[in-house]
Formats: structure tokens, C-alpha cells, sequence
């Protein structure tokens, strides 16, 4: 009678392979993880950019964007009535991001005039926001850059482009 099954050999090596795969998988996982962090709370950051220019021209009145700790965010009205509310919307820190993110911006509110600009009436305000994530080695990092124009546009750059001409370069 013969038996089927797996040797102890053919197990030890499948073993090998499989401990040996996952050693050099682990870290691009987490690289990947981490970059993709980095790239969520940019886009958050910018959807709520632009989600206050867009209830600022809708509502034709000045909207506030407040960058909160961690990457969290809120929109609400500078002067509130009731069809604008002290509060819009906000966005919590620990929606897609982790605490190896990092968030630095030169200001932590954008006002925008009912036209979509940056208010004139308020000179200094949120302009550039810049993200990254210290988990992921320096050489493998992908930071990203949140940019607001005056006029009001906002735009995701990425700071270690210095190629002319290219759409991502800062």
C-alpha cells in the first residue's frame, strides 16, 4: 500500500522558501503602506481645500479651512448665519492616516472670499502643507506637498521632482 503526502524534505524546503519570501516582502509592504499614507492625507488635505472654495463660492460667503492636529480638518462659515453653519464639515486625523505621518504647515487656517480666492481681508493664512511619514527609510520616502495659490487653486506636488516641466515638480 503506498501513502500519499509530503516528505519531511519536501516540507523543510517549502518552509525555507516561504520564510525567505516573506523577509524580503515585509519591508515593501510596509514602505508601500507608509507611502500610500503619505498619499491619503495629502488628498485629504486638498479635498478639503477645495471643498471650502467650493462652499465659499456656493454659500457667497467666507468659509474657513482649519488644518486640526494629526492631518484632521474642519470647514465652516467665519461669520456664522443659518445657511452657514460655525460648521460644514470636518474630517478626523485617524481616518487613513497613522501617527508616523507627519503634518508641518506654515498656517493652520484658509479663509476663502465668496469668490473662491483666499480672502485679502485675512493676509496671512494656510499656504503650503507639507506631509510625510518617518516609518518609511528617507531614500524610499515619497513626501508630499499640498500647495493654495492665491487665486484659490490648490494642488499635490511632490518636493524631490526638480525636473523642468514636469507636472508633479513643486
Amino acid at each position: 500500500m503506498r501513502q500519499h503526502g509530503f516528505s519531511l524534505i519536501e516540507l523543510v524546503v517549502t518552509m525555507v522558501v516561504l520564510v525567505s519570501v516573506t523577509t524580503i516582502a515585509i519591508p515593501a509592504f510596509q514602505t508601500s503602506i507608509g507611502n500610500a499614507q503619505i498619499r491619503t492625507v495629502a488628498e485629504s488635505i486638498h479635498s478639503g481645500l477645495q471643498q471650502a472654495r467650493m462652499e465659499a463660492i456656493k454659500r457667497n460667503a467666507r468659509v474657513k479651512f482649519t488644518l486640526q492636529t494629526n492631518s484632521g480638518w474642519q470647514i465652516g462659515c467665519v461669520t456664522p448665519t443659518t445657511s452657514c453653519p460655525t460648521t460644514i464639515t470636518q474630517k478626523s486625523a485617524t481616518e487613513g492616516a497613522s501617527s508616523n505621518t507627519t503634518v508641518a504647515a506654515d498656517n493652520s487656517t484658509a479663509v476663502f472670499s465668496g469668490f473662491g480666492t483666499r480672502d485679502p481681508a485675512t493676509p496671512v493664512g494656510l499656504s503650503v502643507v507639507n506631509i510625510t511619514n518617518l516609518q518609511v527609510k528617507a531614500e524610499e520616502r515619497r513626501s508630499l506637498r499640498v500647495l493654495l495659490a492665491a487665486g484659490g487653486n490648490v494642488r499635490v506636488c511632490d518636493p524631490s521632482v526638480s525636473a523642468a516641466g514636469d507636472p508633479r515638480a513643486c
